[in-house]
C-alpha cells in the first residue's frame, strides 16, 4: 500500500497510515469523495475510515501527485475517465464533465477518485491453459465472459504471458502476439512502459482502437495470436471476420454473466451466431483472480469444465 499512499495528499496519507493495520493484500479499491470519509473496498467487504472527510484540496493534491503536476500529459486518458498511476494502478475520475458537441473532453472539477489497485497474479490461468490449446497445438479462438471486476483483465494478461513465453504442460513453444490494449488496462502502460508483464514475444498497441489495432497488427506485426479486451461494439464483427480470414487466432473478452446474457448485446449476438469462437470461458462473479465457472466447447455445444461452487 505504500506505493499508493505516497501519491495521496498529506492529510489522506496520515489517515491511511493510522489505519494501516486494516489494509491488507485483499484491498481492491480506495475511494475518495469530497465531503465523505475514505472508503476502503476489499474482496468481500468494505468500510469507511472514520474521523476525516475528504476535502477538495485533498483531491487536487492527490491528482497533482499522481500526474506529477503535469495533468495535461494525461489528457488522452482523462478523456477515457481515468488516469494510470506508476505501478499500473488505475484511478477512475468523477466530477463535472466537459463536452464539445457530443464528444467528451474531460472534467472541469474532479470531485471523486476511485483508485483501483493493480496486482499481478502470475500463473493464475495455469490450470485452464489446456482448454485453450488443441491436441494439434492450435489455439482455440476464445471469448472470455464475465461481469465487471470478475477478473477478465487479469486472466487475459496471464494468458498473454503464457502463450508468448511458451508452456511446458501442455507443451506449447510460444508465439508472437499482438495485444490490443485499448484502455491501457491489460499491460497497464505508464509513461510508455507496460507495468504488467505480458510476455517476451508480445507487441503492445496501447490506447489503440480495436479496428485500427487489428489491421495494424495483422499487416505489420505478423502475430499468430491477437488478444483484445471488451468486444461489443458495431465494428467488432468486421474486424473479427478480417482477422480470422487472415489466419490469426483470437482471445477476447466481453461483459456478461453467461452466454445468454452476453447475447443481449446485438453485436455480440451476431458474432456468436456466426461461430467466430470455438470456446467460451465464463468467470465467476466473486472478484477472485481467474475464478472460472464454466468452459464451453462451442463447436460441440457442450460444457467441458464447470466449477459451480
Amino acid at each position: 500500500m505504500n506505493s499508493i499512499a505516497m501519491f495521496l495528499s498529506n492529510s489522506l496519507r496520515e489517515i491511511v497510515a493510522k489505519h494501516s493495520h486494516a489494509l491488507g493484500s485483499d484491498t481492491v479499491e480506495i475511494r475518495l469523495r469530497i465531503n465523505s470519509p475514505i472508503l476502503i473496498k476489499k474482496v468481500k467487504s468494505s468500510f469507511f475510515l472514520s474521523g476525516y472527510s475528504v476535502s477538495k484540496k485533498d483531491i487536487e493534491d492527490t491528482i497533482a501527485n499522481i500526474t506529477r503536476n503535469s495533468i495535461h500529459a494525461f489528457e488522452q486518458e482523462i478523456r477515457g475517465g481515468y488516469i494510470t498511476m506508476e505501478g499500473g494502478h488505475r484511478v477512475g475520475l468523477g466530477g463535472d464533465c466537459i463536452y464539445e458537441g457530443e464528444s467528451f473532453k474531460g472534467f472541469k472539477n474532479i470531485t471523486s477518485l476511485n483508485i483501483r489497485i493493480a496486482r499481478e497474479y502470475p500463473k493464475c490461468s495455469e490450470n485452464y491453459i489446456k482448454y485453450f490449446i488443441s491436441s494439434s497445438k492450435n489455439i482455440y479462438n476464445t471469448i472470455i465472459i464475465g461481469p465487471p471486476l470478475s477478473g477478465k483483465t487479469t486472466l487475459i494478461r496471464d494468458l498473454c504471458a503464457f502463450f508468448s513465453d511458451g508452456i511446458k504442460e501442455p507443451s506449447f513453444e510460444g508465439c508472437d502476439i499482438t495485444l490490443i490494449d485499448e484502455r491501457g488496462e491489460i499491460s497497464a502502460v505508464y509513461n510508455g512502459t507496460p507495468q504488467m508483464y505480458v510476455g517476451s514475444r508480445t507487441d503492445v498497441l496501447s490506447y489503440c482502437l480495436k479496428k485500427e489495432g487489428f489491421i495494424m497488427g495483422i499487416r505489420a506485426l505478423s502475430p499468430r495470436l491477437i488478444i483484445s479486451d471488451e468486444l461489443g461494439s458495431k465494428d467488432d464483427f468486421e474486424i473479427l471476420q478480417y482477422a480470422l480470414k487472415s489466419g490469426v487466432n483470437i482471445i477476447a473478452t466481453a461483459h456478461g454473466f453467461s452466454l445468454d446474457d452476453m447475447r443481449k448485446n446485438l453485436y455480440l449476438k451476431e458474432i456468436m451466431n456466426n461461430n467466430f469462437f470455438q470456446r467460451a470461458v465464463i468467470l465467476k462473479n466473486n472478484r477472485e483472480p481467474c475464478a472460472v465457472r464454466e468452459v464451453f466447447d462451442l463447436e460441440r455445444n457442450r460444457v467441458i469444465f464447470n466449477d459451480l461452487d
